[in-house]
C-alpha cells in the first residue's frame, strides 16, 4: 500500500522562527522564505537533502536557464507556485516512500532474505564491519528509525555510498555514489529560499532525467549489474540510485532493509555543479577532496584558475549573483558550506562541515592573488615550524633513530597549535579578502599564531639545561622565520 508522502510527511528537519521543526518537500519549496535553514547534525544529510530539493526545482521551473531568472525570483522573494505545484502533482505517485510498484528510490520486488540493519545507509552509525564513528549501535540490537530518519539516511546513502564488496544478485562489488569521495561546496544565505537560489545553477532540462521520472526499477534490471547510467545530467546525478534497497516498514517504523546493487555508473564529460577540481601531479583534473590532517582551507586556491583550478560552480553562481545583488543593494551575508566524508578505500573515517565566509567579488583576480599569497605564506611558516621543531627535538634528545626523533618533534605542540590558530584567523582573513589591508592582517594572524605556538612549547619542554639550550636554538631560528615573513606576504 502506499504510504508515507515525502511531498507531504514532515521529514525534512529545517529552523523557522528559532524552532526546529519537520517539513515535507511541497511545504519546503513553497514556503522556503520562511525557513532559516535545514537543521541538521549530519552534514552528509544536509547536502542530501538540498540536492533532492534543487532536483524538483530545476525539473518543475525548467531551469533557471539563466541568472537572470534567479535574480527576479530572488526580488519576488519567492519561487512561481504553480510549475512547482503542477509537477509535484503530475509525479506525486513517486514520492510515496512505501508503495506496491515505485517506493522513492528504492526496487519494490527486492527480495527479502538476507535483510540489512537500516544502519547501514549512514557512514556515522554503527553497520557490520563499518568502522565506528558517533555510534556504538549493534546489529543484533538495532533501534527502530522512524520514516523521517529512514527517508533521509536513504538519501544519504543513495548519494555517498563508499564502493567496496556487495556479492548480491550477480554482482560481486560495488562502485562509488556520485559524490562519494569529493567535497560539496553549498552557500547559504539568510534563508533557505537564498540557498537554493544560491544553488541553482543555469540549467538546460534536455536529456536528463530524475529518478522520478524513469520508470520504476525492477530486481531483473539490476541483476549481475546489467544497467548502465551516464554519470551526466544533473537531476540524474542528484537523485542517483548507487543502491537497490527496500526499506521494509513494521508498522510504525523501520529496522531492516532489503539491499543489492544499483544502477552501474558509465562514464561521461560532466561534472557536479557543487565539486571544485585542482591539478593532481601529472596536471591533470581531479576532484578536490577532504583531508584527514588538515583543513580544507589550506587547499582554497588549488580549486582557483592562477593554479590550474575549478571552482564548484555553486561557488561561481553564488559570485556571479552576489555581485548582482551588491550592485541592488540587496546582497546579504553568504556563507559557505564544506562538507563531505574523508575515506580510505571503502572505509569512512571522518565526515565533516566546514563553513567559510564567502565575500562578494572572492573570484576577482585581485581576491585571488590575495589569497594564493595567504596561503603559500602559511604554508612555507608551517614548513619553517616543522624544521624548528626536529631542531629542538634534535637538541633535547640528541641524534637518534630518525624515525624516533620525527616522533618526538610531532610531539611538541608546536605545529598543531599553530595550524589550530590559523583554522580560527583564517575566516577572519577570508572575509575581508578583498580589501587592500588584508594581507598586512594575515601577516599578524600568522605572527601572532607561530608565537602563541611557540610560547605553549617553551612550557612543553621543561628547564632542564638541555631543554634550555633546545630553547635558545630554536630562538634564534624562529627569529630568522619571522623576519622573512614579510618578504612572503607582501
Amino acid at each position: 500500500m502506499k504510504k508515507f508522502s515525502l511531498l507531504e510527511e514532515p521529514w525534512i528537519p529545517v529552523l523557522r522562527k528559532g524552532r526546529v521543526e519537520e517539513v515535507g518537500l511541497r511545504e519546503a519549496l513553497l514556503q522556503a522564505r520562511t525557513i532559516t535553514r535545514i537543521e541538521t547534525p549530519s552534514p552528509l544529510e544536509e547536502a542530501a537533502l538540498h540536492r533532492i530539493l534543487l532536483a524538483v526545482l530545476h525539473r518543475a521551473l525548467s531551469g533557471p536557464r539563466r541568472l537572470e531568472d534567479v535574480l527576479d525570483w530572488w526580488r519576488e522573494g519567492r519561487f512561481p507556485e504553480k510549475p512547482i505545484t503542477d509537477y509535484l502533482d503530475r509525479f506525486h505517485d513517486r514520492f510515496f516512500l512505501f508503495h506496491p510498484k515505485a517506493p522513492f528510490l528504492q526496487v519494490a520486488d527486492l527480495p527479502e532474505e538476507n535483510p540489512l540493519p537500516w544502519s547501514k545507509l549512514l557512514p556515522e552509525l554503527a553497520s557490520g564491519n563499518n568502522p565506528t564513528l558517533f555510534d556504538h549501535t549493534t546489529e543484533e540490537n538495532v533501534p527502530r528509525a522512524t520514516y523521517a530518519q529512514a527517508a533521509r539516511a536513504l538519501l544519504v546513502h543513495q548519494a555517498f555510498v563508499l564502493g567496496g564488496l556487495l556479492r548480491r544478485f550477480g554482482v560481486a562489488s560495488a562502485k562509488d555514489a556520485p559524490v562519494a569521495r569529493p567535497a560539496l561546496f553549498l552557500p547559504t544565505g539568510g534563508s533557505l529560499l537564498e540557498t537554493l537560489l544560491l544553488n541553482l545553477v543555469p540549467y538546460t532540462p534536455e536529456g536528463d532525467t530524475p529518478i522520478w521520472e524513469v520508470p520504476p526499477l525492477r530486481l531483473e534490471d539490476l541483476e549481475g549489474g546489467k544497467t548502465q547510467w551516464p554519470t551526466s545530467g544533473r537531476t540524474r546525478v542528484y537523485t542517483w540510485p548507487s543502491r537497490g534497497v527496500r526499506l521494509l516498514d513494521e508498522g510504525d517504523g523501520v529496522r531492516f532493509m532489503a539491499y543489492g546493487p544499483g544502477v552501474e555508473p558509465s562514464e561521461a564529460p560532466y561534472r557536479d555543479p557543487m565539486v571544485a577540481q585542482r591539478l593532481d601531479a601529472k596536471g591533470n583534473p581531479v576532484p578536490l577532496r577532504l583531508s584527514a590532517e588538515k583543513s580544507f582551507w589550506r587547499d582554497f586556491s588549488a580549486m582557483l584558475p592562477r593554479q590550474g583550478g575549478k571552482v564548484a560552480a555553486t561557488v561561481e553562481h553564488a559570485d556571479n549573483l552576489q555581485g548582482e545583488l551588491e550592485e541592488e543593494g540587496l546582497e546579504g551575508r553568504i556563507l559557505l558550506r564544506v562538507v563531505g566524508q574523508v575515506s580510505d578505500q571503502a572505509k569512512v573515517l571522518d565526515v565533516r562541515r566546514e563553513v567559510y565566509p564567502l565575500p562578494p567579488g572572492l573570484l576577482s583576480p585581485r581576491a585571488e592573488e590575495r589569497l594564493e599569497k595567504a596561503l603559500k605564506a602559511a604554508e612555507e611558516l608551517g614548513r619553517g615550524l616543522q624544521s624548528l621543531a626536529l631542531q629542538v627535538a634534535r637538541a633535547v634528545v640528541g641524534e637518534r633513530d630518525q624515525g624516533e626523533l620525527k616522533d618526538f618533534a610531532r610531539s611538541l605542540p608546536l605545529e598543531r597549535l599553530y595550524w589550530h590558530a590559523l583554522d580560527g584567523g583564517f575566516p577572519r582573513f577570508l572575509a575581508r579578502v578583498r580589501e587592500e589591508e588584508a594581507l598586512a592582517l594575515w601577516q599578524e594572524a600568522l605572527k601572532r599564531a607561530v608565537l602563541e605556538a611557540w610560547e605553549a612549547t617553551r612550557l612543553f619542554l621543561g628547564t632542564e639545561a638541555r631543554h634550555l639550550k633546545a630553547l635558545a636554538e630554536g630562538e634564534r631560528l624562529l627569529g630568522r622565520l619571522l623576519s622573512g615573513l614579510k618578504e612572503v606576504v607582501k
